[in-house]
């Protein structure tokens, strides 16, 4: 096959522009197998292949790299004249416009949830109780409860998360998950490790738009998006005739 190196600074950057982490061994030995796969691949074509199977596949390379200088050059020009603010009537806008595209495929919550080990007797702080959240002062006890004994700890009534995010590491193959979060259960229960308290505050259904709210973030960067994408339709032929008057081109006919 021949020697081929890849050394771990270009390995860095590859990954990079992947969105891989170094950091992360699992993504680090993925990518090196695909690295290598790559490399196995260019060796095969060149060794049973005709020569103009591998001079079309450098062609095309050469081709895809004029593609990426183009990415590159319109995303840091044109990020210089894009406006990233988004006011909150731009996102309503938005969101009324396009609500079908949000349909939730997951329950989203406002809940409480704490997980504690079995060993710590938690009825002799009342956890039991004051987890039901009944008064204002129960919250502050329950949080002061989870900085000493919670293995997971998880409240917040004013933001709305996946259900399955926050229960991924509570054991609910026994129950009955839809009956969970549609009656608003307040339930705790143990298994051999913890016992685990859930509170479930309100909820938004599935196959529904969720509130505009829990939105707002991913609809600013579609709307930041869609100015850079109708940014660059604007200024693709300016800039590409503005760099043809810089650089010399001969065409032989």
């Amino acid at each position: 096959m021949g020697d081929v190196e890849l050394t771990e600074n270009d390995a860095y950057i590859l990954m990079q522009h992947a969105g891989l982490s170094m950091d992360s061994t699992s993504q680090y030995k993925a990518f090196l197998e695909q690295w290598v796969a790559n490399e196995v691949y260019k060796a095969e074509i060149k060794e049973k292949y005709p020569e103009d199977v591998w001079r079309l596949i450098n062609l095309r390379s050469e081709s895809f790299k004029g593609d990426l200088a183009q990415f590159y050059l319109e995303e840091t020009e044109l990020r210089k004249q894009l406006d990233t603010i988004v006011t909150i009537a731009e996102v309503q806008n938005y969101y009324e416009n396009h609500k079908d595209e949000f349909i939730l495929h997951d329950y989203i919550v406002k809940a409480l949830y704490i997980k504690i080990p079995v060993e710590v007797d938690f009825k002799e702080k009342k956890l039991n109780q004051t987890y039901l959240l009944k008064n204002d002062k129960d919250i502050i006890e329950v949080n002061s409860y989870a900085k000493l004994y919670a293995a997971n700890f998880y409240y917040n009534d004013s933001t709305w998360i996946y259900f399955d995010e926050l229960a991924k590491d509570i054991p609910l193959a026994k129950f009955n998950v839809d009956n969970i979060i549609l009656n608003r259960t307040k339930t705790y229960f143990s298994d051999e490790n913890y016992t685990y308290f859930l509170n479930i505050i309100d909820y938004k259904l599935k196959d529904e738009a969720p509130p505009v709210d829990f939105l707002q973030n991913e609809i600013k960067r579609i709307i930041v998006a869609n100015r850079l994408h109708q940014l660059k339709e604007k200024n693709e032929s300016s800039l590409i005739q503005r760099l043809k008057k810089k650089y010399e081109i001969n065409i032989h006919l």
